[in-house]
């Protein structure tokens, strides 16, 4: 009732908030439906990006080629959660969770997506419903929906969605909140605290509110901001949809049911967790390696920390900002000068005195986190914090700490959270970004495994552990306290160390507490830590972005390229074991990420990205340098995971390194600290490395492929490569030779050309601007000035027009002063010879070469112009001539013809003149010149001219199978032939491709080197043969309906220079399969003849028709089936149980047991066996009933009653009717008051008769006339016999007599004697004693004469005896009218010594006289107690009676056997087992149970209709009559 009350409460405080919120909220309300205008309905129609093209001075493809290609994406079914597991059938639970916690939110659904259909499909599918959004990826094929309810029902139709499901309360609500929930009164242990609410997160970052419109026109609108003041009474807002406050509600479930909140969290708090560090990075060998120092200039770097005292002399004017982040007004760092110390180790010069940090001359933008009141670091929201950062272009963000909470180690939190999506986005080039370099140090709780605390945890970040920075041990010793990976979803970190033991840097002034420091002096102390090596670690990252952009040329490094380098040139410590959860990839080394030894090169791309499943790029590189070391690091900023799901990676990149022998390396597949094969793809991390020692000579190829795409955008990556042969950092511009061309392949002189080059620039950097020289036959035309990207193309247009004839040399020089350091040097030039003929006619045709593309095509036209190039007219005329092959040289006699042929020209005139080629249909591949002759007639000059013919190897296809419709297996892979004619021009070959339906496969059995690979090439075709192609069609898990129609489309694309593609859709039906598995689900084991039991069927419809059966039987003899036999329907693909009971009518014996189904005319049969084992038949008749005192009766009801304390001895025979040896065991079953045993019984066989007794005692305190029972069971062998006899209890009257004293009297000495009377019957008894004396004795009883006992009670008499003369005598006490009763009297003997009274003889008489009088006097007052005892006495007549005193009972216990108190006032009859009422006066008893009846001329009873005993099913005729 409490419960139901509390629920009232909140559903009403909740129904008065939510009325609330509509007021507040007036024009825009929670959830309603409104109308909606055209401009209400405008949908945003830009089309989201899928891939983009990169224009001039860009990087692309200038090593690597991309593959567009998508395949299924194989992953479970499922959605792993947080606190449990979605599946196809629903919820399973995984961590403890309150009740009331399992209710769920109206707005949010968990849909399971289909392997069928790619992730980011279902999320393009679903952004086109109105009304709904996703929220979050739970891995691997869940998603996380929000909108509004009638929007959210369309989810259960759509295409791909294999199931839905309502989303708990308890998964928005973070663990270490549901662990206190789950206490007792957990919600009011919760009040008062600091909790933190956080919204939604759009593609931007976090949101305070929340707005659908479904097509229905209902709204779901709501912020966080309202919800906020009905949770806290104090609230701040951090960020967009973040408010940190206290709790002053219990009714968490009402706010946490709010929809604009996504996660109801304790306030997360945080704690912080030289110089030799630049020598152990190699940084300082990189300052001045190159041209220009690497210190840092230019580059801005954000430190998020404690505080920071500006004035120190270490950062001169560098400071950019320095911002208060969480409101107390101050940026100072008071306590532990952490800050201070953390952003000197980035870029202090040691102005101070020497103790300078790595990036000496980049500058600071500092954010303040610090406390000064508590000296506790409170927690803005990240996303402020990077966001921040990055707009005042600070695109490196260190931050040595964490979450202080044990329980955010290894776990992913919303933080986490913030750094994975602002790197995400910031990681864009295509968007224009710089990308960002966020670190975070792995925290100081080591070496135990799995200590990496949040946001340490993120994918993006780059974590750093720390070793050892100066003293013994440096730099290969890890730090003890640096902490461990993994994460809890097993990725690795940290992913780096640096060094962090003993490091010192600046000193804050205003620092009021460094105890936690090793060494200290004015201007400088000690600290050790991660702490410490992150911002090492960060002046590397900024060394690194400071070496692409201002020394290789490369404009927005990307921070996934920062975190690649730095991996790339991490060397292992110790023994060979990386990556591990101590060091990651081990500790940062700067040379060999920039300038790597002994001539290795680098290689690097950050312009790449995959956009779905089943995209890659690869690259090759020729290793130019055997047995040397050869590795590369893949790295990419990953969609942000979520807190809700188990593991965090969305979009599954990988790298597969195959090498010139084609073993293939596949990333993070690591054995003993290298690369291994064998292994299998890496699913967890967002880093992917392969390191191999010794390269052999060759190519290499590296291939990025887009494994699983779970996110919903285009996934850029970083690659780096290291090795021998590997082009360098360094640009290298060279002419594309082939790429030359002319506007006329003969010029004339006077005639203006325009010339054509492209210059491509194959190296990785961006060539600064550089000359390239025109010259003709030495003499300088034109210079141009240009720079050129990576990987670039720039096409450059020249003009010349020749003086002379004859052969003319045209150069074009690269870089003719070598201005530019390049990789190659010799290939800046190109030289072309360019023949020039003199004035005439000149006959030209746009174009001059024709391509042949159609196979049907007979005739191919030129449009040619016949021109006077002098300035007078003239007659001129056209000549056809010959065909020739250029290739094989052979004359062809085709036929040339043009529609004129003799032209007056004026001068500088000119005709139009059609020329046609008639060709075969089609002609064979080749390149065919006809050649032309124009005349200039008055002159006697002529000008050849040529046209080309270029007739490509043109394909062309036809396919036969020999079904109009396939016939398929639904079940089974059903396989082809096809014949695939080439009809083309050439020998052929073509690449096919099958697409089959949605869930099936389609493979080829021959194409490929894997069969049923769903792409093939045919290898060449001769022209006009075809070849015989198998192929295989293999159904979907699922079952498919009979007569179900689909179709398997074949691609063939020709493997020509102008391809040409064909689509042959291939009609399948499905086969009709009727196949039923049965399976008994019960285990039988042994029966026995008489068993009852079930059997239970699992039926498994494997067929793809629905049946309607009819089950039946064929069974032993002695079986029957009892129930489950009606008839029942089964559809295709399901399953059924069915049970039917099997009855044994005793004489069960074992066989084949055939169980059918039948449909129609068809029949499933099921065979089995019955065992069944022979049991012994036992019988047992009474014989005889025997007392202690010989006794015997022929029925156990004896003689109608049975005595109490006395054994009864009860014997049967044992017989046995079965074949079969029976050794059985006897034993009783006894009601209360009852004991005893049974004799052993001797085996039995078929036909032996063996006895057994059973002694039964019953309990003297047993009351009389209760009907006590007892059963006596024979069992062995599995078989058991019982049989239940009923007691009648004799009614006991017994008492006992115990003297207590033996000493002999003194003669004329009244003395006491005690006697302890017990009533040792099983019935109370009152009477009152009597006593006897012999001669010269007296006796009489002190105090009360009656005794009145229950039974086992006993009492003390006390009587005064005295002798007169000395010797023996008796005195005899008796209970009056215990006639019947046992031991009713006792005589005592006793005995006086001393001297006789009255021995001298004068007072004899006297003494005798008054003995007299008092014996008459009490004859007298007995008399007259017997009459006031029968005659009643009224007030008026009774006086008030002398005291008298009350006997003393002392109750003795009886030690025989326990008692059990009886109320003899409420003892009862015997009762009938007929009618169930009381028996009084005679009765019937069963012989063989002991139960009783009313006689049969009782009328109130049907007794007399008995022909059984109601309990044994005696034989009424042997009732005994008692």
């Amino acid at each position: 009732m409490r419960g139901l009350l509390v629920q009232v409460k909140r559903s009403m405080f909740w129904a008065i908030a939510l009325i609330a919120l509509f007021l507040l909220q007036s024009t825009s309300p929670l959830l309603h439906p409104v109308g909606v205008d055209s401009s209400e309905m405008e949908v945003d129609e830009t089309p989201e990006w899928v891939q983009f093209d990169l224009v001039d001075g860009v990087y692309s493809d200038a090593v690597g080629y991309s593959e567009f290609s998508s395949f299924s994406e194989q992953r479970d079914m499922i959605a792993s959660s947080r606190i449990g597991t979605f599946d196809l059938n629903g919820f399973q639970l995984e961590r403890p969770v309150p009740n009331e916690w399992m209710s769920t939110r109206f707005d949010l659904s968990l849909i399971i997506v289909s392997n069928d259909v790619l992730m980011m499909d279902m999320r393009d599918d679903l952004d086109d419903i109105l009304g709904l959004t996703v929220r979050e990826f739970i891995a691997p094929s869940g998603l996380l929906v929000q909108g509004t309810p009638f929007a959210l029902t369309s989810l259960s139709g759509l295409d791909g969605v294999v199931a839905q499901h309502p989303v708990p309360l308890a998964l928005l609500v973070d663990d270490d909140v549901l662990d206190v929930l789950m206490l007792e009164d957990g919600e009011e242990a919760l009040q008062g605290l600091s909790m933190r609410i956080e919204g939604w997160r759009g593609d931007e970052g976090p949101v305070d509110s929340i707005d659908f419109t479904d097509s229905a026109g209902t709204q779901l609108i709501q912020k966080v901001s309202q919800v906020i003041p009905l949770a806290f009474s104090e609230s701040h807002q951090w960020d967009s949809g973040r408010y940190q406050g206290i709790l002053s509600t219990e009714d968490l479930l009402g706010v946490v049911s709010q929809p604009s909140l996504r996660t109801f969290r304790f306030e997360p708090t945080f704690s912080t967790d030289n110089s030799q560090a630049r020598t152990h990075m190699k940084s300082s060998q990189m300052t001045s390696y190159f041209t220009t120092d690497l210190d840092g200039s230019g580059q801005i770097v954000a430190v998020a920390d404690s505080g920071l005292d500006a004035d120190h002399g270490d950062f001169g004017s560098r400071v950019v900002a320095n911002n208060d982040v969480i409101g107390d007004g101050s940026t100072a760092d008071k306590h532990s000068g952490h800050g201070t110390h953390v952003s000197c180790t980035v870029l202090g010069d040691g102005t101070q005195g020497g103790y300078s940090g790595v990036a000496t001359s980049s500058e600071l933008y500092f954010q303040a986190m610090e406390n000064d009141n508590t000296g506790n670091f409170q927690s803005p929201s990240l996303n402020y914090l990077l966001n921040s950062a990055y707009s005042a272009g600070a695109y490196t963000h260190t931050n040595s700490w964490g979450s202080s909470l044990a329980s955010d180690q290894g776990k992913y939190t919303s933080e986490s959270e913030d750094v994975d999506d602002r790197a995400n986005y910031y990681d864009r080039y295509y968007n224009g970004r710089n990308g960002l370099t966020i670190l975070f140090a792995a925290g100081n709780d080591g070496p135990d495994t799995g200590t990496v605390g949040a946001p340490s945890t993120a994918k993006n970040t780059i974590t750093v552990g720390n070793h050892q920075n100066r003293y013994s041990g440096a730099p290969d010793s890890i730090m003890s306290g640096s902490s461990r990976g993994p994460t809890d979803d097993g990725r690795i970190k940290p992913d780096i160390l640096a060094p962090g033991g003993y490091v010192r840097s600046c000193r804050a002034q205003e620092a009021t507490d460094i105890s936690g420091s090793t060494w200290a002096n004015s201007y400088y102390l000690e600290y050790t830590g991660t702490s410490m090596a992150t911002p090492n670690a960060a002046g590397a990252a900024v060394m690194v972005r400071e070496y692409l952009e201002e020394i290789a040329q490369r404009p927005s490094p990307q921070g996934a390229l920062v975190k690649a380098l730095l991996i790339l040139g991490a060397q292992d410590i110790g023994n060979r074991d990386i990556p591990n959860d101590d060091e990651g990839w081990g500790r940062l080394n700067l040379r060999n990420t920039l300038a790597p030894t002994s001539g290795q090169g680098i290689w690097v791309d950050d312009r790449s990205v995959l956009s779905g499943t089943g995209n890659s790029k690869t690259y090759t590189f020729n290793i130019s340098q055997a047995n040397a070391g050869f590795k590369t690091v893949l790295a990419w900023s990953d969609e942000r995971g979520s807190p809700f799901s188990n593991t965090q990676l969305v979009n599954n990149l990988d790298i597969e390194v195959t090498n010139p022998s084609g073993e293939i390396y596949l990333g993070n597949d690591f054995a003993n600290g290298r690369s291994t094969t064998g292994g299998s793809a890496d699913n967890l991390n967002n880093v992917e490395v392969v390191l191999v020692d010794n390269a052999e000579l060759g190519v290499w190829t590296v291939k990025v492929k887009d494994a699983y795409h779970g996110g919903s955008k285009a996934q850029p990556f970083a690659i780096a490569v290291m090795g021998y042969g590997v082009n360098d950092l360094r640009p290298d511009p060279s002419i594309l030779e082939e790429e030359f061309a002319m506007s006329v392949t003969i010029p004339q002189v006077g005639d203006q050309l325009q010339l054509t080059s492209k210059v491509f620039n194959v190296g990785n950097v961006r060539a600064d601007f550089f000359d390239i020289v025109f010259e003709a036959d030495g003499v300088e035309i034109e210079t141009k000035t240009i720079d050129l990207g990576a990987g670039s193309t720039k096409t450059q247009v020249w003009y010349w027009t020749p003086q002379t004839a004859g052969q003319s040399t045209l150069s074009f020089i690269l870089d003719p002063n070598d201005d530019l350091e390049e990789i190659l040097e010799n290939n800046n030039r190109h030289d072309v010879v360019v023949n020039v003929t003199a004035p005439g006619v000149k006959l030209s045709a746009d174009p001059q070469t024709l391509m042949l593309l159609n196979t049907s095509q007979s005739t191919t036209s030129w449009n040619l112009t016949l021109t006077n190039t002098a300035l007078v007219s003239t007659n001129a005329s056209l000549q056809t001539q010959n065909v020739l092959n250029e290739e094989t040289g052979q004359t062809e006699s085709w036929y040339v013809g043009a529609n004129e042929s003799n032209f007056s020209l004026e001068g500088q005139g000119s005709a139009d003149i059609t020329v046609t080629l008639v060709h075969p249909t089609p002609p064979l591949p080749g390149l065919y010149r006809i050649d032309l002759l124009g005349i200039d007639v008055d002159n006697g000059v002529s000008y050849p001219y040529m046209l080309y013919l270029e007739v490509p190897e043109l394909p062309k296809l036809r396919l036969e199978y020999d079904y109009q419709i396939v016939p398929v297996s639904p079940t089974d892979p059903t396989s082809i032939d096809v014949r695939l004619f080439n009809i083309g021009n050439a020998n052929i070959g073509y690449d096919l491709f099958l697409e089959a339906p949605a869930g099936w496969d389609a493979g080829f059995d021959t194409l490929s080197s894997v069969p049923g690979a769903s792409s093939g090439s045919t290898g060449l075709i001769s022209k006009d043969t075809h070849r015989l192609i198998g192929m295989s069609f293999t159904p979907p898990q699922v079952m498919t309906g009979a007569g179900a129609e689909r179709m398997v489309r074949l691609t063939a694309i020709s493997q020509t220079e102008v391809t040409e593609s064909w689509i042959f859709d291939i009609p399948i039906k499905v086969d009709m399969v009727k196949d039923v598995d049965v399976i008994l689900e019960t285990n039988i084991g042994v029966l026995r003849p008489d068993s009852y039991f079930s059997m239970l069927f699992s039926l498994e419809h494997r067929g793809n028709i629905d049946l309607a059966l009819t089950p039946s039987f064929e069974l032993p003899s002695g079986w029957s089936v009892t129930s489950g036999l009606e008839p029942f329907d089964l559809t295709w693909s399901s399953s059924k149980n069915l049970l039917f009971g099997i009855s044994g009518d005793g004489s069960g014996s074992s066989g084949e047991v055939k169980f059918y189904l039948d449909s129609g005319s068809e029949r499933i049969t099921w065979v089995g066996q019955f065992d069944v084992e022979i049991l012994a038949q036992p019988t047992l008749d009474f014989v005889r009933l025997e007392l202690e005192n010989g006794t015997t009766w022929d029925t156990p009801f004896g003689a109608g009653s049975h005595p109490t304390g006395v054994p009864l001895m009860f014997t049967w025979l044992v017989g046995n009717d079965a074949d079969v040896e029976w050794q059985p065991t006897a034993s009783v079953s006894l009601s209360d008051g009852l004991f005893g045993d049974c004799s052993a019984v001797e085996s039995v066989g078929k036909g032996d008769i063996k006895p057994v007794t059973c002694t039964i005692i019953i309990s003297t305190t047993m009351p009389p006339m209760s009907e006590p029972s007892f059963v006596i069971k024979l069992e062995g062998s599995d078989v058991e016999y019982t049989e239940n006899i009923g007691l009648l209890v004799a009614t006991v009257m017994e008492s006992s007599w115990n003297q207590e004293r033996t000493t002999s009297f003194t003669t004329g000495i009244q003395e006491e004697l005690e006697v302890t009377l017990m009533n040792e019957g099983n019935i109370a008894f009152s009477h009152k004693l009597t006593i006897e004396e012999s001669k010269d004795w007296s006796a009489s009883i002190d105090g009360n004469d009656i005794a009145n006992l229950e039974p086992g009670e006993s009492m003390k008499i006390r009587l005064l005896v005295r002798a007169d003369r000395p010797g023996d005598g008796t005195i005899t006490l008796g209970l009056q009218g215990a006639d019947t009763m046992t031991n009713s009297s006792v005589t005592l003997q006793v005995s006086s010594l001393g001297e006789p009274i009255g021995t001298s003889g004068e007072n004899l008489p006297f003494t005798g006289i008054i003995a007299g009088v008092f014996l008459v006097a009490l004859l007298v007052g007995a008399v007259l107690f017997t009459q006031r005892k029968k005659d009643p006495i009224t007030h008026s007549q009774l006086m008030a009676p002398p005291p008298i005193r009350a006997p003393t009972l002392a109750v003795v216990p009886k030690i025989v056997a326990p008692i059990a108190p009886v109320e003899t006032a409420n003892q009862q009859a015997p009762m009938c087992w007929s009618c169930r009422s009381e028996i009084t006066g005679l009765l019937l008893g069963c012989p063989g149970c002991g139960a009783r009846y009313h006689r049969r001329d009782f009328a109130d009873c049907n007794s007399d209709a008995l022909t059984k005993c109601m309990n044994c099913q005696t034989e009424v005729s042997s009732f005994v009559e008692a």
